[in-house]
């Protein structure tokens, strides 16, 4: 860079007089950097609509399944006697229940020791003792021992108990009400020795042994079966018996679930509404033309309440009338509002359930194709026209031609592809988060800006140090000029 003199000579404010100088030097730059900033903040714009998209997106994938509108509901006509829930398919509208006895659950070997232990963390005190577990482990009918040994004075009821459950003897053991319980892991018998007796727990063990369960026996539709438990799931409904009625059916019929229908359809519709709302904004967002994105240094000259109202004024309608925007909206609408035909001689519209535009009024308009349920409609078409409202959504189609196959398939299944071009679209425009190499239009607009900017930066670098040249050059030069003129005056002088 070189020597640098400032104003040594001449007096004047080089340094000033350069910046000034470069200020009207920078403005290529200025303009390089104003335009990065708008680029930037339409591709954040765009990429903030992709991510509207693909929350709709998410929301259209159980419209798409018909197991969204074959939701049932049991309904068990005495629920003391037994209840049901659907958790499948069930392939019948009512079943005949007769509960013949219920389950008994079998019990296990479980040997009892009474203590007078109050606080099972204190040492039991007393004389050191052993207890011995025999068990047929391996189901070999060899019964192995497993010796465990105990110090009264320092253990205490709850390491006994973690000793025998980490013993891995086929038992485990538990501490309530002043007894330790020891009980078969399997259900299957064992023995307990035990030597010296302990004051604190008496070694003298109660032993009972196990018991086999009884299996619930019932009758489904006149066809008896048998269940380990009272709960059980047959043709995809779990069933819950709680007592007997022999000889005195009970019904459970089933039907669709229309509350988890409806409620399906009203998320869609809320959101759909929500991004529409959101896309109808943004398109029509006003410009302010006077504003234009700022600069570091001037958002620091600016106050910061001043400064953001500023950018918020030179963001608006960096989307206005977006081609992508516009076209993808007009294209959600009309996959929506156009009619499925399900066959050659019956179509279905969203109207005919209970869906449609705003209520008629001079408002309406305003609305811009959000969409409005008729809950009592929409409630009466699942109840009485399911299988047309499950058409209307997932109708699927395998014609041959693209206007053929779209008009025939379900709304869901159009929508969900109209939302893929969209973002398609949108992502080849503005690019995605986190996609590494970004080739998209803007993501190459913004690379060829951020180019420019390092070139410009370089130029300024050469302009910058030929003005300090040619200041410095100025300075030596009056410098030289002043001394050569204080030369003459003293040589005049001396005469």
């Amino acid at each position: 860079m070189g020597i640098r003199l400032s104003g040594m000579a001449s007096g004047m404010d080089t340094e000033k007089m350069i910046k000034d100088l470069m200020k009207a030097q920078r403005e290529p730059v200025n303009r390089l950097q104003r335009s990065k900033y708008s680029v930037e903040w339409k591709r954040d714009a765009y990429r903030d609509m992709n991510t509207l998209f693909a929350d709709l997106q998410t929301t259209m994938k159980n419209l798409r399944m018909s197991s969204t509108f074959n939701k049932k509901t049991a309904i068990s006509d005495n629920d003391s006697i037994a209840s049901a829930k659907v958790v499948g398919n069930p392939t019948l509208s009512s079943y005949s229940v007769e509960v013949v006895s219920l389950a008994k659950a079998s019990t296990p070997a479980r040997a009892e020791f009474q203590t007078s232990v109050t606080n099972s963390k204190d040492a039991i005190g007393g004389p050191d003792f052993t207890i011995t577990i025999k068990k047929d482990t391996n189901g070999d009918g060899t019964m192995e021992e497993v010796p465990l040994t105990f110090a009264g004075a320092t253990d205490s009821i709850e390491s006994i108990v973690n000793k025998i459950n980490s013993s891995k003897s086929g038992v485990k053991a538990s501490f309530f009400d002043k007894k330790l319980v020891i009980t078969s892991e399997d259900g299957k018998e064992f023995d307990i020795v035990t030597t010296t007796n302990n004051l604190n727990l008496d070694t003298n063990k109660i032993y009972t042994a196990g018991t086999t369960g009884d299996p619930a026996r019932f009758k489904i539709n006149g066809v008896e079966y048998t269940s380990s438990t009272n709960s059980f799931s047959f043709d995809g409904i779990d069933f819950t018996l709680k007592q007997s009625n022999l000889n005195s059916p009970i019904t459970v019929g089933t039907k669709t679930d229309e509350d988890a229908i409806f409620n399906t359809v009203k998320d869609f519709v809320d959101k759909y509404n929500a991004v529409i709302e959101t896309i109808n904004k943004k398109i029509s967002e006003t410009k302010y033309k006077g504003y234009q994105p700022l600069l570091d240094e001037e958002k620091e000259a600016l106050s910061e309440k001043t400064a953001e109202k500023m950018e918020t004024m030179a963001r608006s309608g960096i989307l206005l009338r977006d081609p992508i925007l516009t076209n993808g909206l007009y294209e959600l609408r009309r996959a929506l509002s156009t009619s499925v035909q399900v066959d050659t001689n019956k179509s279905l519209s969203l109207s005919q359930m209970g869906i449609g535009g705003p209520p008629s009024g001079k408002n309406a308009y305003q609305e811009n194709g959000k969409l409005y349920i008729n809950e009592t409609k929409l409630r009466e078409s699942i109840r009485n026209n399911g299988d047309d409202v499950l058409k209307l959504f997932t109708n699927y189609s395998n014609a041959s031609t693209n206007a053929e196959k779209y008009n025939a398939s379900g709304v869901a299944e159009r929508l969900f592809g109209q939302l893929n071009k969209i973002m398609d679209k949108v992502t080849k425009e503005a690019g995605s988060v986190g996609s590494g190499y970004d080739d998209s239009s803007l993501g190459k607009k913004l690379k060829q800006t951020n180019d420019d900017i390092e070139r410009w930066e370089d130029r300024l670098k050469i302009i910058e140090d030929r003005y300090w040249k040619q200041f410095t050059a100025m300075e030596k030069a009056m410098s030289k000029a002043q001394s050569q003129g204080s030369w003459f005056a003293q040589m005049l002088g001396q005469k």
